[in-house]
């Protein structure tokens, strides 16, 4: 009995030790990051190139955080082509993210990671990151923030972002994943400055409180983390950024619904123009413009945007079909307000606004309130839109985002009709042109038919006396051909006043994409957001629940903030999917250890201890 009592309390103290060693040692392996990597390539690696980028950044002002949404044994559980959690629980894909997180963490004072739930934690992911409806958030999405003067900026990251797949080889680019993020959200917080001086519906000029009917718009832009600034460019130029020379300060210049031009010369020494073009001309720098239909030519701003940005906002007033709503997207009895028709053309620019919703299975509706179309500039129209076109070292490219409905939309320019569907053009036939053909006549009639039947009778009457016509006759036709000339007359205003659109429904929202090398290597981006109206921005088309109108501004507002791509972090070359697994070899090798020689250690030392108490007995 003693002996019995002495060996069950020797048993339960080494179970009770092993089981604190565990949780010891499980604590410390996650705290310390105690990974062996037995990947042929060693996937959970810093480059030294990331080190020296990331080491610049300060730690004092930079507080950023690498978020999963799963607990990292529940991360074990995918696989990267499935994306589903159940009958091939593959140990790869989320979990050497989660680890090359965690050495990231390690390394730099300034960094950490940290768990939610995409379920649970779902109202607080979109109270602090503004997520919209169309990026469904799961286990294999990655949230990285940086808080900053208050203000959060942020990304998110999916998980075949930090893979990249061929036929038969896959790379791994961790590094250069989050080491380019980390790049992008450190510094200042992004700024966006709304332009006034213009007529802009921005509030009272000054107010930095009040925003007008883009008070929504403002709001989208700081819960994004943006510095929000008004800017007069006749009082002021943008500021320079403090780090400028180094990855860019990122921005936004906002004109929204101007009603006069930009000024090119005032008091001699002011040009909007130059500091409009100075400011977008630096990295990081983008441009938001929305333009209503009523508003006026403005040939400095026009040129401007037409000769840089390829955008040419064309003079129209669009007007959808009332009789078949459900159709046409009438959302109004006027016709004024409609429902826009998605880009689904995945290699236009303006497709990146618009792709996250297009998986939904319910597509949400892009309102639009009294617009304008938007065109490429005419030097660009020898391209289909989304061709690149060089201007010196950088590339454009420009796309929709949302087009006229389909079936549905006419545009009023110039006193005439564009008609984009054949079937509608007869009817637009039967319900406009017989009505102008009508009122017109009369006028043309009055202005052209007696000069011309003067002109004819004075030109041909020597010759029809010849003929030996009588005076009646000469008349009927000098009636015929005057009948004829006001007719030709009348015809050619209506072919201008009605005509069939011979391309596909015009863009009402255009994105253009710049991008060029910096002196550092690194690839910049900058964009151009073009809306046809302002009210596509308005409060009660963002904060409407069925208009995707927020997420696809605030998707544009994720563009614009600071995109940073290091030219010189090598990706890791995988040779095969199976490779990321461990291979029958490494298996047996690892079974043999813990199966084998551990225990025959234990069973060692165990025996050793033994012959000496007997020796010692």
């Amino acid at each position: 009995m003693k002996h019995g009592v002495i060996s069950v309390a020797i048993t339960a103290g080494v179970l009770a030790a092993v089981i604190l060693f565990n949780i010891l040692f499980s604590f410390l392996s996650n705290k310390f990051l105690w990974v062996i990597d037995t990947t042929p390539s060693e996937l959970v690696t810093i480059s030294d190139y990331s080190r020296e980028l990331l080491s610049a950044i300060d730690e004092e002002e930079n507080e950023i955080t690498i978020y999963f949404l799963a607990d990292p044994d529940e991360l074990e559980n995918y696989e990267l082509s499935g994306h589903t959690k159940g009958e091939n629980n593959s140990t790869w894909g989320m979990s050497y993210i989660y680890n090359l997180a965690k050495l990231y963490e390690k390394e730099f004072p300034y960094i950490k990671v940290d768990l939610l739930d995409a379920s649970d934690d779902a109202d607080y992911i979109r109270e602090n990151f503004a997520m919209s409806i169309g990026v469904a958030l799961g286990p294999l999405h990655i949230i990285m923030a940086n808080r900053v003067n208050g203000l959060t900026t942020y990304r998110t990251m999916q998980r075949d972002e930090f893979f990249t797949f061929s036929t038969d080889t896959l790379y791994f680019r961790g590094d250069d994943k989050f080491t380019s993020t980390v790049l992008s959200l450190s510094g200042e917080n992004p700024v966006a400055y709304f332009i006034e001086g213009h007529g802009e519906d921005v509030g009272t000029p000054g107010d930095s409180e009040d925003f007008g009917k883009a008070d929504a718009l403002m709001k989208l832009f700081r819960d994004a983390g943006f510095v929000i600034e008004k800017i007069n460019l006749t009082e002021r130029d943008f500021p320079v950024d403090k780090d400028d020379a180094l990855y860019g300060r990122a921005g936004v210049a906002v004109i929204y619904g101007p009603d006069t031009d930009f000024k090119t010369d005032l008091d001699g020494d002011v040009n909007e123009i130059t500091r409009l073009r100075k400011y977008l001309n630096r990295k990081n720098h983008n441009l938001m413009v929305f333009m209503d239909p009523e508003t006026e030519a403005m040939p400095n701003l026009d040129e401007y945007l037409a000769d840089y940005w390829g955008i040419r906002f064309e003079d129209t007033v669009l007007t959808v079909d009332t009789k078949n709503p459900t159709e046409s997207g009438a959302v109004t009895d006027d016709g004024y307000n409609y429902y826009a028709q998605y880009e689904t053309n995945t290699s236009s620019p303006g497709s990146a606004l618009t792709s996250s919703l297009l998986t939904l299975e319910t597509l949400p509706r892009a309102f639009f309130g009294k617009s304008r179309t938007v065109a490429m500039n005419t030097k660009w129209s020898i391209n289909d839109e989304s061709t690149m076109v060089m201007e010196g070292v950088t590339a454009y490219k420009l796309g929709a985002a949302f087009l006229t409905p389909a079936k549905s939309a006419i545009a009023y320019k110039n006193g005439g009709y564009r008609v984009f569907d054949a079937d509608l053009y007869e009817e637009y036939v039967g319900k406009y042109y017989d009505a102008k053909y009508n009122e017109i006549l009369p006028l043309y009639t009055e202005t052209y038919y007696d000069t011309a039947y003067q002109n004819h009778y004075d030109s041909y009457l020597e010759d029809y006396r010849k003929e030996g016509l009588t005076d009646t006759e000469i008349a009927d036709k000098c009636k015929a051909y005057a009948e004829g000339y006001v007719k030709e007359h009348v015809d050619a205003y209506m072919a201008s006043y009605l005509t069939l659109s011979d391309s596909s429904p015009s863009a009402v929202m255009t994105l253009t994409h710049a991008s060029w090398m910096y002196e550092l290597g690194e690839t910049i981006s900058s964009y151009a957001l073009a809306c046809g109206t302002t009210d596509f921005a308005s409060e009660e088309a963002i904060e409407n629940a069925s208009f995707s109108n927020r997420d696809t501004l605030f998707t544009a507002i994720y563009l614009f903030g600071k995109n940073v791509l290091p030219y010189d972090i090598d990706i890791i070359k995988v040779e095969s999917t199976s490779s990321l697994a461990i291979d029958s070899t490494m298996t047996a090798v690892w079974f043999v250890i813990l199966a084998a020689v551990v225990p025959a250690g234990v069973i060692a030392v165990g025996i050793t201890v033994t012959i000496k108490r007997r020796r010692h007995n």
